[in-house]
């Protein structure tokens, strides 16, 4: 007989834990990259492709997860996710060259791939319609908490040790908190077992799911070039290194407030102001996008302002379409359904980005940032269409009758 997973409070401290550990590694490296590049002798291309493998491994693998926890159940698809992903870092702790590197991470990511997927599972089991936008959106908070802590600790444990110390860090602490949300979620293999003819259609052609998925498109593509290009273009204006650093710093702490704040909005009326809030989210990223394309020709305070208030739209909105996956298919694939959402982010983030700094070199940092603007619009009024009563009446077209 399946155990009743704890508290729900503890499943979301757990989910919370193991994924920041992740985020460590995965957003971590960075800090260190130009060390790996001297150490390991890459070029650019190489180094590029070393601090992407783990998320590369990941998005390939999300739906794999999605199918493995619901097939298997949440703590035995944890731990044996878990394992490898463990194994991963370590393997990449003590590797000889750069291509034994990039394969290790990519193992690391495609053991991790199940952490995000069988976290989301485990917090729409406890926790009630009306509260799970929020702890989705807590839960989020752990990427750029694990992003930020690491770009402190990762230098100082590089100068302790070389490459091989963060990554043994890495290591210990994904097991560690694998294993420990594994243990708090209890067993669901009873809830996992259940099989469903055609899944993935079944996921796909759940009502609005496309469109969300388009919303997903967008939002992620607004959130790139934001996190990738907001520091080369601030020294492309000839402003500090300091004024590009505060900008980051303000954008990362908002993302943490942003998606929960934005989470405990969605929930209200128990979760029917989800769709709304997708909407606004758009809309204030639109702004922001704006506002720092005038920001860049003004000064280093109303850059900062300005990032931080892009960070509030473009970076808290993942939560929101994650919860929205979920909660349209079926509950027995909610799992499966996050994780086809996480795989359109993955790989769209994964084309955009180098497509946003061709767009940039072409039409210039303004241009850029109009464009990014217009796209926080246009999946704005995607997400609209979602729910008939944010619509105009003269753009709502009449349902035909059966």
């Amino acid at each position: 007989m399946a155990r009743a997973p704890r508290q729900p409070n503890a499943v979301l401290a757990g989910a919370t834990g193991a994924q920041a550990s992740v985020a460590l590694v995965n957003f971590g490296l960075p800090a260190v990259g130009p060390r790996l590049q001297s150490d390991f002798g890459l070029s650019l291309l190489g180094l590029g492709a070393v601090m992407t493998a783990g998320l590369l491994g990941s998005g390939l693998t999300l739906i794999a997860a999605g199918v493995l926890v619901d097939r298997h159940g949440t703590r035995r698809s944890t731990l044996v996710g878990v394992a490898v992903a463990t194994v991963g870092l370590l393997a990449a702790a003590f590797a000889p060259t750069g291509t034994t590197l990039f394969v290790a991470l990519f193992v690391f990511g495609v053991g991790s791939a199940v952490v995000p997927v069988a976290g989301a599972g485990a917090l729409f089991r406890v926790f009630p319609a009306g509260r799970r936008g929020w702890a989705l959106g807590v839960r989020q908070t752990a990427v750029p908490l694990g992003g930020t802590i690491a770009a402190v600790a990762f230098p100082i444990l590089y100068a302790a040790g070389g490459s091989a110390v963060p990554l043994l860090v890495g290591a210990v602490l994904t097991g560690a908190t694998g294993v420990a949300f594994a243990m708090v979620v209890g067993d669901d293999r009873a809830a996992g077992a259940t099989k469903v003819a055609q899944p993935f259609r079944s996921i796909v052609s759940a009502p609005g799911m496309q469109r969300l998925l388009l919303v997903a498109a967008c939002y992620i593509v607004v959130l790139q070039a934001l996190l990738a290009y907001i520091v080369p273009a601030i020294r492309a204006a000839g402003y500090s290194a300091l004024t590009a650093s505060a900008a980051y710093f303000a954008i990362n702490v908002t993302a943490v407030l942003a998606r929960i704040v934005w989470g405990r909005i969605a929930d209200s009326g128990e979760g029917s102001r989800r769709v709304r809030t997708l909407v606004e989210v758009g809309f204030v990223a639109c702004g922001g996008a704006l506002l720092l394309a005038l920001a860049l020709h003004v000064g280093p305070v109303t850059i900062v302002a300005a990032a931080a208030l892009f960070g509030v739209g473009a970076l808290g909105w993942n939560a929101l379409v994650y919860v929205s996956a979920g909660e349209r298919a079926s509950p027995e694939l909610a799992a499966r359904s996050v994780a086809v959402a996480a795989t359109v982010v993955f790989v769209v983030s994964g084309v955009a980005t180098p497509v946003l700094g061709a767009l940039a070199d072409v039409a210039g940092w303004d241009g850029l940032w109009i464009s990014t603007a217009v796209l926080a619009a246009t999946g704005a009024l995607l997400a609209a269409r979602l729910d008939r009563a944010l619509l105009p009446a003269r753009l709502v077209r009449p349902r035909r009758r059966a």
